[in-house]
């Protein structure tokens, strides 16, 4: 078990250091061990040399940069340590079969050589066997769960040597742009992923096409057990974590399972509910991995990720990402009994301005409970403060929208405007903060307050403004390219 792990670390020490100058020596002591003794194991280990280890990485990375960042090919040539643009191009071409420009233009499928992990195989004991996929990273939950889902593919394909663009994710989601409410009601899930979609795994699916994953989306409800934990051990003995939702939860319903004991008796993850009770206690912490016995009946559906395809060019994707903006921002017909977009924002700030709390018990555990609302004022005040994140989440995607400027300088005029306006409407979601409303007794009397939710709402209505004509700008920029069609 000592070498393996030395070898993981060492693995670790290259990834961290992959655009440095990397010596033997240096790397074999990340893993405490003598040079010739190291370079003797990691070939046993791995099946290359060190050397070819870092040169296929190195290629790999320089080859994503140069589809997705703009650059020179001698600047990124620099970058990972080739002193001329004639020696990257020799090597480039080596490596992934066509030349620097041709990859540059995004005219062919590149390779792409991910980090090494060293699964770990213990049997033994009581007949026990584990295996775990070693380098899947803990992943922070902050309770917003639709915002979840990109913070776990991030770190899952991160942990499979992606290069990923959180704030271009966010973009493809379209969680930099979502707006979710239940009219008539105050009720939780409005800020969930699931909300806004008309089938499962719906906003999952757009992400990961657009990135180039082909991926089997599973309805667990339909998939006997047996099936199911065949496909989870499949998964992760290929070093291919799985994406999950489950059926019920306490507060996060997405998780990524990268291990599983016993051919799949128990599955390995992190609790992110670990504890967890809503409107009592928040989830204690989840940096050590969990093993669920009994786990294939509480899954609503799973993904497998399956393998690389050719991606759109970036302009389409842009294009792709503005036209569902707009879709979700004009959506007039509700999903799954919620309204979504401009409708959304309309109907909250209805109910926060014209609904009576007169008569509301001040805290959750003092209301009563009717077909599973509670009816209290703290409970409201929670449901808005949902709201708001969905407001706050525009911030994530704006480094993708600058970018896309950069690249893109007849589209320049438009992305400044809507970045600007965008910034504005995201503002509102700390808007509440400033007038005075706390999380505490005082703070929900204040809420009480038709008087002072009208301030709130009208503060709403100047945001929701911002946010209509940040997608007029997404919908000119769509009207001014040729061939569009909606």
């Amino acid at each position: 078990m000592y070498w393996i792990k030395a070898m993981q670390n060492a693995i670790e020490f290259i990834e961290n250091k992959l655009l440095d100058e990397l010596s033997i020596e240096d790397i074999a002591k990340s893993a405490s061990s003598s040079t010739a003794n190291f370079q003797r194991i990691f070939v046993i280990v791995t099946g290359m040399t060190v050397g070819d280890y870092i040169r296929s990485r190195r290629l790999t990375l320089a080859g994503q940069e140069l589809i997705n960042s703009g650059e020179k090919v001698i600047d990124i040539a620099l970058k990972y340590g080739y002193e001329t643009a004639e020696s990257f191009t020799k090597a480039f071409t080596r490596f992934h079969g066509v030349t620097p420009s041709i990859a540059k233009h995004g005219k062919s499928i590149l390779k792409n050589f991910a980090p090494l992990s060293i699964h770990i195989d213990i049997r033994g004991g009581f007949i026990m066997q584990r295996k775990l996929i070693p380098n899947v990273p803990e992943i922070p939950y902050d309770g917003n769960n639709a915002a979840f889902f990109i913070t776990l593919l991030e770190a899952t394909l991160k942990g499979m040597g992606e290069d990923c663009h959180k704030a271009k994710l966010i973009a493809l989601s379209g969680e930099g742009n979502r707006f979710c409410w239940t009219d008539n009601h105050w009720v939780f899930g409005n800020e969930m992923t699931a909300s806004i979609n008309e089938t499962l795994f719906e906003t999952e699916s757009r992400v990961l096409s657009a990135i180039g994953w082909d991926a089997l989306y599973i309805n667990a409800m339909n998939t006997p057990p047996a099936k199911i934990r065949q496909d989870f051990i499949t998964a992760i003995d290929k070093g291919y974590p799985v994406l999950a939702r489950y059926i019920e939860h306490a507060d996060c319903d997405l998780n990524v399972f990268f291990g599983y004991e016993d051919n799949g008796e128990k599955i390995i993850g992190y609790d992110y509910n670990k504890n967890f009770t809503p409107g009592v206690s928040q989830a204690e912490d989840i940096s050590v991995p969990v093993a669920w016995g009994d786990w294939e009946n509480n899954l609503a559906g799973y993904i497998l990720l399956q393998n690389k395809t050719e991606t759109a060019s970036e302009r389409n994707t842009a294009l792709s990402t503005f036209r569902n903006i707009s879709t979700h921002a004009r959506k007039t017909s509700d999903i799954n009994g919620k309204k979504m977009g401009f409708a959304a924002w309309e109907s909250f700030l209805h109910h926060l301005e014209n609904d009576d709390f007169s008569t509301l018990a001040l805290l959750e555990k003092d209301s009563p409970t009717v077909d599973g609302i509670a009816h209290s004022v703290e409970h409201r005040f929670i449901i808005y403060c949902d709201a708001l994140c969905q407001v706050h989440a525009r911030t994530g995607a704006l480094p993708y929208y600058r970018l896309l400027a950069k690249h893109f300088p007849e589209w320049k005029d438009a992305l400044e405007t809507a970045i600007a306006s965008l910034e504005k409407c995201a503002s509102y979601g700390g808007f509440l903060w400033g007038q005075g409303f706390t999380f505490d007794s005082a703070g929900f009397e204040k809420f009480r307050s038709k008087d002072a939710r009208k301030i709130l709402a009208d503060a709403g209505r100047e945001a929701i403004t911002h946010d209509m004509a940040a997608v007029a700008q997404f919908e000119k920029i769509i009207f001014a390219t040729p061939g569009q069609i909606w």
